[in-house]
């Protein structure tokens, strides 16, 4: 799930760079869904004291397999509101159990929406920026820390962060391994040498809009760096610079991720069949278990 790293940018690669920013606290970790094993790791979001409000939808796609395989940035904010509700799905039931336990409910920022900079949602990035529209509606009350955070938790908590990543697994375990599968195709785009050409001009576009950023790995230290400073109107600006830049790269590589998504689904109908059955029946379970609602991000 969302990890504060450094990540290699060079074409060939899904990038999964930390778009949003900052070091988050050990237990975020510890209160998220497992993501499918080898899938890309999403954008790490900002810290959880600036998160901004995400305009949503709660509208479920015709087709449940949306959710698992996108093929655009746009498409992507299926995938993010699944990523979500995972995340929204063990802090309640860790929220649940300290309760129930009656200890503290272990202190972690809430669950938000993270973005794929393998699939840039081009269009969220021009209207938002970067670190906007990040905060899942529906998530437990907010906590503070009520011990020191260096110190170790006790075995009531940590009891309640392990059925946290169980409830996350739970649901992660219906269509992780075909996720897995989808996302190895769409990182194979970036070596086409349609897409290598297209980021060849990357850094041209970015001087021209006064960037100082050479490739797409400066340009996204640099968006961390404003995040990390709290800098929201550059930011803001950035996104819009990234949208406009980017456009060559996503034009290369839409049509080749629709070609590979039309061979993918015919040689994994069956996983594609399974999920498109059980995913909507694990989200309406969650749902009533915790009371809470899917929702995915809009413009």
């Amino acid at each position: 799930m969302p990890r504060p790293a450094r990540h290699s940018h060079r074409p060939g690669r899904l990038r999964a760079a930390a778009l949003c920013a900052a070091a988050l606290p050990v237990l975020l970790g510890a209160c998220t869904a497992t993501p499918a094993p080898g899938a890309p790791a999403p954008d790490a979001p900002q810290p959880h004291a600036a998160a901004t409000p995400a305009p949503v939808s709660y509208a479920m796609p015709a087709d449940a397999v949306s959710l698992v395989l996108p093929t655009t940035g746009e498409g992507t904010r299926w995938t993010q509101g699944l990523d979500a509700f995972g995340r929204l799905a063990a802090a309640w039931a860790v929220d649940g159990c300290a309760r129930r336990l009656g200890v503290p409910v272990p202190d972690s920022p809430p669950p938000m929406f993270t973005r794929y900079s393998g699939l840039p949602d081009l269009d969220f990035l021009d209207a938002h920026g970067f670190g906007g529209g990040t905060a899942v509606p529906g998530t437990p009350p907010a906590t503070r820390p009520t011990t020191d955070p260096s110190a170790r938790l006790g075995p009531e908590p940590r009891r309640c962060l392990a059925e946290g990543r169980a409830v996350g697994r739970e649901l992660a375990a219906v269509y992780a391994r075909l996720q897995s599968g989808w996302f190895a195709e769409v990182a194979s785009v970036d070596r086409a040498p349609a897409v290598r050409q297209a980021y060849a001009g990357l850094g041209d576009c970015l001087a021209a809009h006064q960037v100082n950023a050479r490739d797409e790995a400066a340009f996204l230290t640099l968006v961390d760096q404003r995040l990390q400073a709290a800098d929201t109107t550059a930011a803001r600006g950035l996104g819009s610079v990234y949208a406009t830049c980017m456009k060559p790269v996503e034009a290369a590589r839409e049509p080749l991720r629709a070609k590979a998504a039309a061979a993918f689904r015919v040689s994994n109908s069956a996983e594609i069949t399974r999920v498109r059955s059980e995913l909507p029946q694990k989200i309406d379970e969650l749902e009533k278990r915790y009371r809470i609602r899917i929702s995915f991000p809009t413009t």
